[in-house]
């Protein structure tokens, strides 16, 4: 069992629950976050158990390790008594929208401990909620049996909760003041809860979700094709397309760009290659806008590497037999070899940091929007097979690989240097 496994109760009623948002239900949204938390069992309470009931029987292979025990309850606030019958620790939730962290964080937690929202960056999303002195109250709370046990048993639990925590009796998780980096993405994102929205904020709940699925500190392409990936999404979410599903298509289409390299038709190559670029940003916006990350999308970025490296491969090949560039190979190797070793400096970095070099300092995000990678890459020789000069963008394409690296490496050096703690000046005794 996981280090924070403790029982987690979910309260749902239809309809706000069953609110669709980017796709999937508030309250299917929920439970695939909370197996991503390696959460095993999930015990959900309701008074409209029978339209859960037809919900959750619906399949779902994002939540199919979930165990869910769902439960008949009376009408009205959830009760303190309600809970009672957990002997132990007890994560009570409404469904709603909770970002990861915000349960992750209070699934941690060694006392009783209530969820609130002291600076919501989203108000409009809780239209109707009573702000209090403690901020936003975000219905989700961890409660140990000892605090239950003193509690009134017919009150509504969650006053009885905010009861105790005006009186300092428990301890507050301020969603506010909650960590913003999320260094896989490579920018801040705001961990943020809302109520199931109304129909007139469903579009801007939609707008929160998309946002908080967009990488940052993109290259310059990527600047280009993100609105157009989250126009996709937007329709693709609404489908049964996996993110899987959408990874194996694209690794088809960048094989039919390496064929092309390969056999000299460089301008279907690359406008291929163009359309790849907007393609590899669609399965990991898609996962992460409806909670279907996988091991196999984790590893997605190895198959990426194998692929990209095919098209500089196919391109040598083609250059090689062609007699345009007779020294293409030795060109390839500069370009991986110049690869390898930008990787290894950035792990050097993240290592030290605990961030991506690329999102260290405005310099970094500078060479980070026009520093090598596929699709500077793409752009760069699209150029040159415009003008007629593919050979050339070939070249160049390598050399400007060489320099990225090499403006990686006085970085990665400058900031290891600067975090070796300088030796005592004093003479020993």
């Amino acid at each position: 069992m996981p280090e924070h496994s403790c029982n987690v109760v979910l309260v749902a009623e239809a309809p706000e629950a069953l609110t669709e948002v980017c796709g999937i239900s508030i309250l299917e949204r929920l439970l695939r976050t909370l197996q991503r938390l390696d959460v095993v069992t999930v015990t959900i309470m309701s008074a409209t158990s029978d339209e859960l009931r037809q919900h959750i029987a619906q399949p779902s292979w994002a939540r199919e390790h979930l165990t869910i025990d769902l439960r008949a309850r009376n009408p009205g606030p959830f009760r303190v008594e309600e809970v009672d019958a957990f002997e132990s620790r007890t994560l009570i939730i409404t469904a709603a929208y909770f970002d990861r962290r915000l349960l992750e964080a209070l699934l941690t937690q060694d006392a009783s401990t209530l969820l609130v929202d002291s600076d919501p960056a989203f108000r409009p999303l809780l239209s109707g909620r009573t702000l209090t002195a403690m901020g936003y109250i975000c219905d989700a709370a961890l409660v140990q049996h000892g605090f239950v046990s003193v509690a009134a048993p017919e009150e509504p639990l969650f006053t009885e909760v905010v009861n105790a925590a005006e009186r300092r009796a428990i301890t507050l998780l301020d969603a506010a003041a909650q960590p913003r980096y999320v260094t896989s993405m490579r920018r801040e994102i705001r961990p943020v809860w809302f109520p199931s929205p109304s129909l007139a904020n469903t579009a801007l709940a939609q707008r929160v979700i998309f946002d908080g699925a967009q990488n940052g500190t993109l290259d310059l392409p990527a600047i280009v094709h993100a609105p157009l990936e989250t126009w996709i999404v937007a329709r693709l979410c609404r489908t049964t397309i996996t993110p899987n599903q959408i990874t194996l298509f694209t690794a088809v289409v960048s094989v039919v760009v390496a064929g092309l390299f390969a056999s000299g038709d460089l301008g279907a190559g690359t406008l291929v290659a163009l359309v790849v670029g907007v393609l590899d940003g669609l399965d990991g916006k898609q996962a992460r806008v409806k909670v279907e990350t996988t091991t196999l999308g984790q590893r997605e970025h190895a198959l990426d590497y194998i692929l990209e490296l095919s098209w500089w491969t196919a391109l040598a090949f083609h250059f090689t037999r062609s007699g345009e560039l007779p020294h293409a190979y030795a060109l390839l190797l500069l370009l991986v070899s110049a690869d390898l070793i930008d990787r290894a400096a950035k792990k050097q970095v993240k290592r030290k940091r605990g961030r991506n070099l690329d999102d260290l300092a405005p310099f970094d995000r500078a060479v980070r929007l026009i520093g090598a990678r596929r699709n500077i890459y793409v752009w760069m020789f699209g150029a040159g097979v415009l003008v007629g000069a593919a050979d050339n963008a070939f070249v160049w394409l390598c050399w400007w690989g060489f320099i990225t690296a090499a403006v990686h490496v006085l970085r990665a050096t400058c900031i290891t240097r600067q975090h070796v703690a300088p030796r005592s000046k004093g003479t020993p005794h």
